[in-house]
């Protein structure tokens, strides 16, 4: 069967319909329905939708597909989030303590060491690490 515009249109609102926020998995449910009905002979579009929703597990796995596609997209965010974390706590430290050992070595610019060292750490590792926990216990209630 060929599919005309209309068909798609009908195809993509009733997506939206379901629950499918995300624009790249309504793209690709779309087509994977799209390519299932025009490899079928039937002429009966209303009849090969109604399979092709059922083959992808019906109106109730679309929405288990968004949340699922939500719960990467946020591992993918935390994930990053923990690398940045982990890098800018690293130099924090490590200028902290080449501070400290400018100061016992009395060795000049050991202040300024000290004073980014610690201003790095305040300003962005602490709260960047709450603010992670903070997500993180969101999504797991959810």
């Amino acid at each position: 069967m060929i599919l005309t515009d209309k068909h798609i249109t009908f195809i993509e609102d009733n997506l939206k319909l379901y629950g499918v926020k995300s624009k790249d998995l309504r793209e690709d449910l779309l087509d994977h329905i799209c390519t299932y009905i025009e490899t079928n002979d039937s002429q009966d579009f209303d009849s090969l939708y109604q399979e092709a929703l059922q083959k992808f597990g019906g109106y109730n796995s679309f929405q288990n597909l968004q949340l699922e596609t939500n719960l990467q997209k946020f591992a993918h965010q935390a994930i990053r989030l923990k690398r940045t974390l982990h890098l800018v706590s690293t130099i924090a430290v490590l200028l902290f303590l080449t501070g400290l050992l400018f100061k016992m070595m009395h060795w000049p610019f050991a202040n300024i060491l000290l004073f980014i060292g610690s201003v790095i750490f305040i300003i962005i590792v602490i709260p960047t690490f709450f603010y992670d926990r903070y997500k993180s216990s969101i999504h797991k209630f959810s």
